[in-house]
């Protein structure tokens, strides 16, 4: 019996350790965008050892990524089936022994990007918040038990950053979680997961990345963001998010050559995630440098990617202005007619964009559009010279004559302007200017000059005249674009370091 018992043990200490190394392997290829790799890898750890629970969870994981990359049905409702047979085998095992952590940690793990996937896919918000709750029940519960079990500080990080931007239309879901969240612990937990999770880590420094490039932190992101990059060298989503963070920073080129990177390293790889999601990065990189030849042929190429469930419109409308700047309204007239309809309510870029669409359609451009977004580009992209100039001729060119929508647009633009000079007193000047209009279009850009208004004061340090624009702009009672998205917003601005 004692021989048994040994070699028992150390066949169990063999799988474990061809288990960690599998899962590994299969968390290295799914961040290299090998999914089929990837999940061979997950599958064969559940071969080798079915009641591991390791396989399992990260099996799902598969689904998850592609039904949050794509929005695709099928891939979350095959998802969701996975995490069905998982969450019961996790409660079987906790039936049995509530103190085991494993199956603990991978329960709450699963609640909790469950929790994510039907919030996402705008299944069931009522749904989604029972699961959260879940899954921070019992991730917490590991952490108390086992302070150095740091994977479960991921899901526990990520749902408390979160919830801390729950907007006020959906503030009843605080009430079912019996918490609104906490930004900087959010964040301590993602850091100890980054530093010290088994199979977190990469994860971790994901959210980071996301999260401070939110918060304007750009360095700090950039610090997570590298570590992917060294890590993966290769991965095209790695890439992708580096081209990401790079633009956000108005460093338009350096940005387009992460781009093209990532579709070099997704040769071979032929993900149509990265084709489509690099294609698109391309045209609004390239209509953002008023290069609209190049814009509107990497559109076109995104725009062949897209399915029903895509949002659409923003690069129809892009593609098909790009079009008519080249002088072919006609071959514009065919995308903006494109335009995707079925729209959820909570889809706020894609309702605007349907918006533009139609305006697009119904007019062709004119010499004041074309001045607005070439501006808008210049300024986007840190040419600030080129977009005062710009911006100059619109104010000298007929300014009388400007209906409020087109004078709105233009205090916005100059108000931006202003704001990255850091000329911050004479941004709230040129926002304050859109408090007396009253465009029939643009709407938005009145609650919107005082949250711009809000962030200037807190540049300047005054907090309670910050205070009352942004309590200004949450107190607009009209429907308008991104209304949904105000509290959010303002909520980023106050615990901005």
């Amino acid at each position: 019996m004692a021989v048994f018992a040994v070699l028992t043990g150390t066949v169990f200490a063999q799988d474990f350790v061809k288990v960690h190394t599998l899962i590994s392997d299969g968390i290295d290829a799914e961040y290299n965008m090998d999914f089929p790799l990837a999940l061979s890898k997950f599958q064969e750890a559940k071969s080798i050892a079915p009641n591991d629970l390791r396989g399992h969870f990260f099996e799902q994981t598969i689904y998850y990524w592609k039904a949050m990359l794509t929005r695709n049905k099928s891939e979350f409702e095959t998802f969701m089936n996975l995490s069905d047979k998982l969450v019961e085998k996790c409660e079987n095992v906790i039936d049995k022994n509530e103190n085991d952590l494993d199956a603990r940690l991978y329960l709450g793990w699963t609640y909790t990007i469950r929790a994510f996937a039907i919030g996402f896919m705008g299944e069931n918000y009522l749904k989604a918040a029972s699961e959260i709750k879940d899954g921070n029940s019992n991730l917490t519960f590991v952490l108390e038990k086992d302070p150095n079990y740091h994977d479960a500080a991921l899901g526990l990080g990520v749902y408390n950053y979160l919830t801390s931007f729950i907007p006020r239309k959906l503030q009843w879901l605080t009430d079912i979680l019996g918490f609104s969240g906490n930004r900087e612990e959010g964040k301590r937990l993602l850091m100890i997961a980054s530093d010290k999770g088994t199979y977190t880590s990469s994860e971790a420094k994901f959210y980071l990345t996301l999260m401070l490039w939110r918060e304007e932190q750009y360095p700090d992101s950039e610090k997570y963001a590298q570590a992917l990059k060294s890590k993966y060298p290769e991965s095209p989503a790695v890439w992708m998010l580096w081209g990401g963070l790079l633009a956000q920073q108005d460093k338009m080129a350096e940005a387009v050559q992460a781009y093209e990177q990532s579709l070099e390293f997704n040769k071979g790889k032929n993900s149509e995630i990265i084709f489509r999601t690099a294609y698109g990065a391309l045209s609004n990189a390239y209509f953002r440098m008023n290069d609209y030849q190049k814009s509107a042929e990497f559109g076109k190429l995104f725009i062949s990617y897209l399915t029903k469930d895509d949002n659409q419109n923003n690069r129809l409308h892009s593609t098909g202005v790009s079009l008519e700047f080249m002088g072919d309204r006609n071959a514009a007239l065919e995308y903006y007619r494109k335009a995707r309809t079925d729209i959820k309510d909570d889809n706020q870029w894609e309702k605007y964009w349907l918006r533009k669409l139609r305006e697009r359609e119904a007019t062709p451009l004119t010499r004041t559009d074309s001045l607005l977004i070439a501006a808008d580009n210049n300024r986007a992209t840190g040419k600030l010279t080129e977009a005062a100039k710009d911006y100059a001729t619109l104010t000298s060119t007929q300014g009388a004559n400007y209906n409020d929508d087109i004078k709105a647009q233009i205090n916005q633009g100059l108000g931006q302007l202003y704001y990255k000079q850091k000329d911050y007193n004479k941004a709230i000047e040129q926002f304050k200017l859109n408090s007396s209009l009253n465009p029939q279009n643009e709407k938005w850009l009145v609650p919107e000059s005082y949250f711009q208004i809000g962030r200037c004061y807190l540049k300047l340090g005054n907090k309670s005249e910050a205070q009352k624009y942004f309590d200004m702009a949450l107190d607009v009672d009209y429907d308008y674009d991104f209304k949904d998205s105000m509290d959010g917003k303002i909520k980023n601005e106050l615990t901005k370091k």
